[in-house]
């Protein structure tokens, strides 16, 4: 590992971090609010950043360990820092603080206010401007701006930062696949905005819901979620939030005019037949506990786009739905959207190529001469993109058990204490039987905590910082 690179293109990540703070700043300006909460925050991360680059280092050369460690190392500072302005402003604990901080980065949006329409409104900026920012990735936006390496490993960070198996670069410049990639992200949720503003939703609140939908993030800046907003909103964000949560890549297909190529998508194709299935499932078994075929429509609708693409907004009470119904939205948490997006959760490319070697592997017992290979999106899948998800299922699978098994000792029942640590660490946010996570103990929100930074950076870049740290002790 290269010790002094890393916390040297850590630095630069503080410095452009810091520089962020300046907007929700203007905001408390703004709305004459104090601007302590975001003025210290601010020198803290502009002086940690600006002490780091005094770090000299020959050997400029990125690793992909090193890509993991930058990350997660990023990620931590980042949290803590974020914390902050929630302690000085709303003198809360630094624990509530950081589970509040965690949860917007890694665009969870599981809460431990109660009551949102009494925070400060640059604080209800904050939250969502964290949203907006984890959604595509902290670095990715620092690379979109200033380069992390010289030569071509910086690669290593995306792929590092980035939801999904596999990351690739769009164009032969990486500064030109993240100006892409940034443009996309831009236009989207300019666009909603305009919608919710036609929708009569006024400017600030439309920004907010459109920072919070594009992260696929959940905060709300009313205690009811988005239940009071219009019908042609309650669209607006379910169908924006389906779109944020296809893959990137298909829009700059798009964008390119590759009409076809993106098209043949077989994610694409898998995540909106799992949702359309997914509605109607839960239609036909729920339909009747609303008042009329429209209302029934509209919420399950809203609800499965919602908890598919990890983002946990809501329009009315969840816990209605029979159990059926909640099988079926609790097995959309895990699976999630696509890769490349800004969805967390397992991904349904991973679910794709699973699947692909179950069935090779069934047929090489019926068949055991046959040779067949594993292919996603008409290219031939590498043994060791199939052994890294292989690992990844079985590491998701584990982390969660310890997770449920630390929080079960709060006491809180079983249906609990399994939404809690499912919605956290698929970064949904929204979960049965919990309105805020304000009821666990300060273990189980630090233990949250770590679910969700696990779940967002998808738990290869904490080990990697994990492993790191063990074998240089």
């Amino acid at each position: 590992m290269q010790d002094k690179m890393v916390f040297k293109y850590v630095g630069k990540v503080f410095i452009v971090f810091s520089l962020l703070l300046l907007l929700p700043l203007l905001i408390a300006l703004i709305y004459k609010e104090s601007v302590k909460g975001f003025i210290i925050p601010l020198v803290v991360s502009m002086s940690i950043g600006l002490l780091l680059q005094f770090i000299k280092s020959d050997n400029k050369t990125l690793y992909a360990k090193d890509g993991f460690i930058i990350v997660a190392l990023s990620w931590i500072g980042i949290s803590l820092i974020s914390a902050i302005p929630f302690v000085v402003m709303q003198h809360i604990p630094f624990i509530d603080a950081l589970f509040e901080a965690v949860s917007g980065l890694t665009t969870t949006g599981a809460t431990i206010f109660g009551e949102v329409e009494n925070l400060n409104k640059s604080i209800l900026f904050w939250r969502s401007f964290t949203h907006f920012l984890g959604g595509m990735g902290v670095l990715t936006f620092v690379m979109a701006i200033i380069p992390l390496s010289h030569n071509t490993k910086s690669m290593h960070v995306l792929k590092a930062e980035m939801p999904g198996p596999s990351v690739s670069k769009l164009v032969p410049s990486l500064k030109k696949t993240l100006f892409y990639l940034y443009f996309i992200y831009l236009a989207l949720t300019f666009l909603e905005i305009i919608f919710l503003m036609i929708g009569n939703l006024d400017l600030f609140n439309s920004i907010l819901t459109a920072f919070s939908t594009a992260g696929t993030g959940g905060f709300a800046s009313f205690n009811s979620s988005l239940a009071n907003y219009s019908l042609f909103n309650k669209y607006v964000v379910a169908i924006f939030m389906l779109l944020f949560g296809v893959n990137f890549n298909v829009y700059f297909l798009i964008l390119m005019k590759e009409f076809k190529s993106s098209i043949k998508s077989e994610e694409l194709r898998l995540y909106f037949i799992i949702f359309i299935t997914a509605v109607l499932i839960i239609f036909l078994n729920s339909y009747h506990l609303f008042k009329n075929v429209f209302e029934a429509f509209t919420s399950i609708f809203f609800h499965t786009s919602s908890i598919l693409t990890s983002t946990g907004f809501s329009i009315g009470d969840i816990n209605i739905f029979p159990t059926t119904s909640r099988i079926v939205l609790m097995l959309l948490m895990l699976i999630s959207a696509c890769a490349g997006s800004t969805c967390g959760g397992f991904k349904i490319s991973r679910l794709i190529i699973i699947f692909k070697v179950i069935k090779r592997d069934f047929l090489k017992v019926v068949h055991p001469n046959s040779v067949r290979t594993i292919t996603f999106e008409g290219k031939k899948v590498d043994e060791d993109t199939i052994k890294n998800t292989s690992t990844f299922m079985f590491l998701y699978i584990l982390f969660i058990i310890i997770i449920m098994f630390i929080v079960s000792f709060d006491g809180y029942s079983f249906e609990i204490t399994i939404n809690a640590v499912i919605s956290t660490f698929a970064n949904v946010g929204l979960c049965f039987n919990i309105s805020d996570f304000s009821i666990f103990s300060s273990l189980s929100k630090i233990v949250l905590c770590c679910g969700m930074l696990l779940g967002r950076l998808e738990i290869f870049p904490l080990i990697a910082l994990f492993t790191s740290l063990k074998f240089r002790k």
